[in-house]
């Protein structure tokens, strides 16, 4: 596609649904947003960064899963460094820009699906070696916070990078499946507010007006619980503008180990005659 076409193709979806709220390279010298976040330059390396060192394999070998890709930022990056790439999105108009810069950059190997993140399962999307839970998984509230992680978990092989708030105030307490979590109800949407709105409005949930933030002991506790074996914090590369109360982990899926040392676990495992 000329530069021309891509121009006035990137014209028309901006006049039908607003202006592109990330920075994707089209190549020819274009990007989706004129003047692009430096936060989000920075975000970017350090998610590839992140995949790049723990997978330990080459991106071609790997199939990931971005949740909530939005226009197809991270999802673009990773499948046009060869992975095999999943964006599920929920919001009908990202994901038509999404399609239109991966038919620019002529990528066969990433599809975009546009759903509810809530709907994720291993029957209707299989496993991935490598979750992308960027940035969505505090616009959740109870008790989709505590089952969607739980899909996150079913899905993934290897590790996820989960980037998201945490509830560094006085904390409220909700319980799911006989254990207490703390952290804090935050507002989405103003009561009142219609779907249209709501829909239109990128950086908040799809529907649920509230979303509760976790506080990071209660995040890890349902972490651990739902699957990971061990969970690490990044801190290096840094993400430019990054706030107190947002972190970005690294959540492995691992076989754990017991208590106790290899030889007694052994033989615990196979006693002999």
């Amino acid at each position: 596609m000329d530069p021309e076409a891509i121009l006035a193709r990137k014209k028309q979806l901006e006049s039908q649904y607003g202006p592109w709220s990330t920075p994707v390279y089209l190549g020819q010298g274009i990007v989706t947003s004129d003047e692009p976040d430096k936060s989000m330059g920075t975000r970017t390396r350090k998610i590839v960064q992140i995949v790049k060192d723990i997978a330990r394999r080459p991106l071609e070998e790997l199939r990931i899963l971005d949740l909530a890709s939005l226009e197809g930022q991270y999802s673009l990056e990773f499948a046009d460094r060869g992975a095999q790439v999943v964006g599920i999105e929920g919001r009908e108009a990202n994901v038509i820009k999404a399609r239109f810069a991966q038919e620019v950059l002529e990528l066969d190997n990433v599809i975009f699906h546009a759903d509810d993140v809530r709907n994720l399962s291993v029957e209707k999307y299989g496993t991935f070696d490598i979750v992308l839970c960027l940035g969505i998984h505090y616009h959740l509230d109870v008790p989709d916070v505590f089952t969607f992680l739980e899909q996150v978990a079913a899905v993934c092989l290897d590790f996820a990078v989960i980037d998201t708030h945490i509830n560094l105030e006085t904390a409220e307490e909700v319980e799911y499946q006989g254990l207490r979590y703390q952290g804090r109800h935050v507002l989405e949407h103003r009561a009142g507010t219609s779907p249209e709105r709501r829909q239109a409005n990128i950086w908040a949930s799809l529907d649920n007006p509230h979303s509760f933030w976790f506080n990071l002991n209660s995040l890890l506790q349902l972490a651990s619980q739902v699957g990971f074996s061990s969970i690490y914090e990044c801190h290096i590369p840094i993400w430019q503008n990054m706030t107190k109360d947002r972190i970005v982990l690294l959540a492995m899926k691992g076989e754990r180990e017991f208590g106790f040392s290899f030889r007694e676990k052994k033989e615990l495992l196979d006693p002999g005659p």
